[in-house]
């Protein structure tokens, strides 16, 4: 069966600042890359290092993006509506702490998913966007 979430794309307003934040809060690598002299679009993308099967996604440098037929979406941080959640490695106590000493605020804290023997907590990140966590400790 395929993943629900195929991909994501996390508005960001300071680029640099939001690498930091996902680097060291999730322990993840993340790619940056940036644009070549032929492409249109002039922002960098950083992309979540994923394994084969796992859902990817991105830390996004733009405001706007236009498609090839002209339609244009835009991209600004949150603290409402749509919420994803990523999954974190260890503890997520000592996920949490890291959310809050790299400037993110915990909105929810650690609570249990008994039927899913997980753990979640909500964030907003270093961006202003509301973003969950799950752990399975």
């Amino acid at each position: 069966m395929t993943h629900v979430l195929n991909w994501f794309e996390i508005p960001s307003t300071d680029f640099d600042r939001a690498v930091d934040f996902y680097s060291v809060v999730l322990e993840r690598d993340i790619d940056v890359h940036s644009p070549g002299e032929d492409d249109a679009v002039g922002e960098r993308a950083g992309m979540f290092h994923v394994e084969d099967g796992e859902v990817g996604g991105m830390i996004v440098e733009s405001d706007e993006y236009t498609a090839e037929s002209g339609a244009k979406i835009s991209y600004e941080p949150t603290d409402s509506g749509l919420v994803i959640y990523l999954s974190v490695d260890g503890d997520l106590d000592d996920v949490l702490a890291r959310v809050d000493s790299n400037g993110g605020e915990t909105v929810i804290p650690k609570e249990s998913i008994p039927e899913m023997e997980s753990h979640f907590a909500v964030i907003t990140d270093s961006e202003g966007n509301r973003v969950g966590l799950v752990s399975n400790e």
